[in-house]
């Protein structure tokens, strides 16, 4: 209930800050300095050859990011990218042997983040847009819209293509920087679709 108010709290001020029409006033807006600092960290923990405990800092990470959030310090295009690259790392686990992620609301507001900056002009987060979006499709839903996400089949061990939705035009892929239905597929092998419960 705790994660819902908060979730809630954090779309509300996403809104107002995006809704508010007061865009003279985001020109001298500065960049949030902490959450850069959590993505260079994050960063570097991610590239680390060192065995690290990743979710222990993702979740301190996670929730910091929802309450600047609610208090309205993430505003600008910057912020808003740095706190969906921060949002989307989530533990996975294994449920009816599916891979789920823990809480993939996250990967929802990560992508309405990316898609306010890229909607504000900033091409940075086209390519992002996609990625949340595809990442929370593929843990609620079994597959993905534009072909951002790769799994790695249990059979063989070679990484794949999770399923894509068919109905998706590569005029929507270029939209947001995702090459061609048929390029993917040249660089990997598609997972077929499997229905949820099936």
């Amino acid at each position: 209930m705790m994660r819902i108010s908060i979730y809630t709290l954090a779309v509300s001020a996403l809104l107002s800050s995006c809704w508010s029409g007061e865009t003279s006033s985001f020109a001298m807006v500065k960049n949030n300095d902490e959450l850069k600092a959590m993505v260079v960290k994050d960063q570097a923990m991610r590239s680390s050859a060192k065995d690290v405990d990743l979710e222990a800092t993702d979740k301190v990470h996670r929730d910091r990011v929802f309450e600047l959030l609610a208090a309205g310090r993430i505003q600008t295009n910057e912020d808003k990218l740095n706190a969906a690259l921060i949002l989307q790392h989530m533990a996975l686990i294994y449920c009816n042997d599916k891979l789920k992620s823990v809480s993939p609301e996250n990967y929802l507001l990560a992508y309405q983040l990316s898609k306010s900056a890229f909607e504000a002009g900033d091409e940075r987060a086209a390519y992002f847009v996609a990625t949340t979006y595809d990442r929370y499709l593929l843990y609620t839903q079994g597959y993905q819209k534009y072909g951002t996400q790769r799994i790695f089949d249990e059979q063989t061990g070679a990484e794949m293509l999770a399923p894509i939705d068919s109905g998706t035009t590569d005029a929507e892929r270029r939209m947001y920087s995702v090459p061609a239905f048929d390029s993917l597929l040249r660089q990997y092998t598609m997972q077929p679709f499997k229905p949820q419960g099936s």
